[in-house]
């Protein structure tokens, strides 16, 4: 008895999933397209103008939203577009295959995204440790220098030594600043929310920073959205977050250029932005500017954006940014609205 042709190419298919090629489907000359089938006008349904309806969540078949594949399966067994698309036992042994390799292509592409974010869950953790490691270990060497030019500074009025203390005592200053951010990036405070309002928390912060850009001669324009719903987050994050923005855009800013802060609703979200006019961020920078100790800059330890990042994630919001070459960049704040504004 002669083998069908269909048998011998899903044979040939087989062992093409078998030797690793997961990107494999066996032809099926009488796929039925439901929508011409059923004469469905449903363009909102998400198996309108694809093939193998049966293999696509949420189809709006009979008019009841379906599940997935496994819950509806059984359902599609009996329907006359899944019956015409296999045709006999050897079409619908084709179609068993390919749902078969789509879900392996699924499963495996699944697998790489947890190991990937379970290998830099680990990488940050290890990272955090080396932190508060330095941190703890210059601390108390950094108070002790602190003391002592303090003391000097106070017994001996020679103008040189004066000068040269006064130095030291602002370099201290510095690496304290440096290891409170470490500490903070090892051991953040847990989430406090409260009632915020966004233009209000802006405000505050674009004036405590204009002083800092003027010094440089750059200019903050704010564009406040005039309906913004009052957010229940934590404050100090938001603070904190758009001070690290504000600081970077200053940095990339050369003298007598802007900085735009934007304010905004998008949805669910209330959004802040910061714009700069500098040089933005060529494409192989754009990967890695959030990973922890990362820095384009010629100082500061590439902390900022990493922590701008996760207070973002602690506050069920994110960060998200643009930038091309030559014409600067932009980075905005993404927090959910408050419980009372996502009922309406």
């Amino acid at each position: 008895m002669k083998t069908p042709k269909e048998l011998l190419t899903l044979k040939e298919k087989m062992r093409a999933l078998q030797s690793g090629d997961f990107d494999v489907e066996a032809e099926n000359p009488k796929i039925v397209r439901c929508w011409e089938r059923l004469q469905c006008n449903r363009k909102d349904c998400p198996a309108y103008g694809r093939l193998r309806c049966w293999s696509v969540a949420g189809t709006c078949c009979h008019g009841t939203v379906q599940g997935r594949f496994a819950q509806k399966i059984g359902d599609c067994r009996k329907c006359v577009v899944y019956r015409e698309s296999c045709g006999d036992d050897i079409g619908e042994l084709i179609e068993i295959f390919n749902q078969m390799a789509k879900d392996i292509r699924y499963n495996i592409a699944a697998q790489v995204r947890s190991d990937e974010k379970n290998a830099k869950e680990e990488r940050v953790s290890a990272l955090k440790d080396m932190a508060a490691g330095v941190a703890h270990e210059t601390r108390n060497p950094l108070h002790s220098i602190g003391m002592a030019a303090s003391f000097l500074k106070k017994n001996f009025h020679d103008e040189l030594i004066t000068e040269f203390l006064t130095i030291i005592e602002e370099e201290v200053r510095k690496l304290n600043d440096l290891t409170t951010m470490f500490l903070n990036f090892a051991h953040p405070r847990p989430v406090e929310r409260e009632t915020c309002d966004l233009n209000e928390l802006v405000c505050s912060v674009v004036d405590d920073f204009r002083e800092q850009a003027q010094g440089k001669k750059i200019s903050i324009h704010l564009h406040r959205h005039d309906d913004l719903p009052e957010i229940l987050s934590d404050t100090t994050r938001i603070r904190a977050s758009l001070f690290h923005l504000l600081e970077n855009a200053l940095e990339a800013s050369d003298t007598g250029n802007s900085i735009t802060v934007r304010t905004a609703r998008e949805n669910r979200a209330v959004t802040v932005s910061v714009q700069d006019n500098g040089p933005g961020l060529a494409p192989a920078e754009q990967t890695r500017i959030f990973r922890p100790f990362y820095t384009t800059k010629s100082r500061g330890p590439g902390l900022g954006l990493a922590m701008v990042e996760r207070a973002m994630k602690d506050l069920d919001g994110q960060v998200e940014f643009s930038s091309q070459p030559g014409r600067g960049a932009t980075f905005t704040l993404v927090l959910p609205v408050s419980p009372q504004d996502r009922e309406q």
